[in-house]
């Protein structure tokens, strides 16, 4: 009945508080030695999650770089490719070759990634 949500003025304790007691390991240190060793951990422990937060904060940073980047580069080198294509053919037929490109390259991504879930 742990974690219920109970309805009512007299409320069950489920577990009596000898269970509670037994649960804890006996502790070998006298409780002041025991808050001591807390508290000269805790910037220990303070120092680990603000590295584990600085990490993932730069994580996030080059990812967001790198996929900018990636778009930037797309951009430049369809650009590029449509100025080419454009010298050779109609307008249109530059575009509806480009476009079709990158059909190809979308639904070789997608079966690609879905093969995977397979």
């Amino acid at each position: 009945m742990r974690g219920t949500f109970v309805v009512g003025p007299d409320r069950k304790v489920s577990r009596s508080p000898s269970d509670a007691k037994a649960d804890k390991p006996p502790s070998k240190a006298p409780p002041l030695i025991e808050g001591l060793v807390r508290l000269l951990a805790l910037p220990a422990m303070m120092r680990a999650a603000r590295a584990t937060a600085a990490d993932t904060a730069q994580r996030v940073a080059l990812g967001a770089a790198a996929g900018l980047a990636g778009l930037v580069g797309l951009f430049c080198f369809t650009n590029a490719s449509l100025t080419l294509l454009e010298r050779r053919m109609d307008p249109a037929e530059a575009w509806s070759l480009v476009g079709g490109f990158y059909a190809v390259v979308g639904g070789l991504l997608y079966f690609a990634s879905t093969k995977r879930r397979r």
